[in-house]
């Protein structure tokens, strides 16, 4: 009735638990929100599933309230050069979020990027953070992502490049932000509507190799 597949096994051995360590993973979205800071900063909440079965969420915040385009839009645009994706747009959608009097994981409906949800690789580093209680925590952080069939970054998929070269490099760079190097903790974000401006930079669609 059943065949022992070693892979499967292996994958019991990290299933549900959450990435905690620097490195590269190669994964799959699983979830994509539009999300909104008090600030009234935009950005992108994003669930990552490895196929290891580890998880991680990681936000990528892309512009100010006024539009002001931030790091993070740089990091958007490259995750939607990975996936082949000249544009997206946000739909009304169910999304997972934590809810922090219960705390437990709730269903709710919100604002959500599906074109997102799709294989990837990512890079991840750790950084400290200060918590409201006045205590020390550790994050993870999204500092890179490459397509997961060919290991090419964003700027060699745009270059036409065949044979990857800058994961290397990348994946070497990584390393962990103590507190006082680390960035202030955004606020507790929640869903909202992002404008009805794409996702993406002046280039001319002609040189763009999809």
């Amino acid at each position: 009735m059943y065949t022992l597949d070693t892979n499967e096994a292996r994958k019991a051995d990290t299933q549900g638990n959450q990435i905690k360590e620097i490195g590269k993973y190669v994964g799959q979205i699983t979830q994509a929100e539009d999300i909104t800071a008090k600030t009234g900063t935009r950005g992108v909440a994003l669930s990552f599933t490895s196929n290891a079965g580890q998880k991680t969420k990681v936000s990528i915040y892309t512009m100010k309230a006024d539009k002001t385009k931030i790091g993070g839009f740089s990091m958007l645009n490259a995750l939607m050069t990975c996936l082949q994706l000249r544009s997206i747009a946000p739909k009304p959608g169910t999304v997972t979020r934590y809810d922090y009097d219960t705390k437990k994981d709730v269903q709710e409906q919100g604002s959500v990027f599906p074109d997102l949800c799709k294989p990837v690789g990512i890079l991840l580093e750790t950084e400290d953070f200060a918590k409201n209680d006045g205590g020390t925590g550790t994050r993870m952080v999204l500092r890179g992502v490459f397509q997961a069939s060919t290991e090419l970054t964003a700027s060699e998929i745009l270059d036409r490049k065949t044979t990857p070269e800058a994961l290397p490099k990348m994946v070497a760079a990584l390393r962990h932000h103590p507190l006082k190097a680390a960035r202030a903790m955004p606020e507790r974000v929640h869903g909202g509507h992002m404008p009805d401006d794409q996702f993406f930079g002046d280039d001319d669609g002609d040189s763009i190799p999809f």
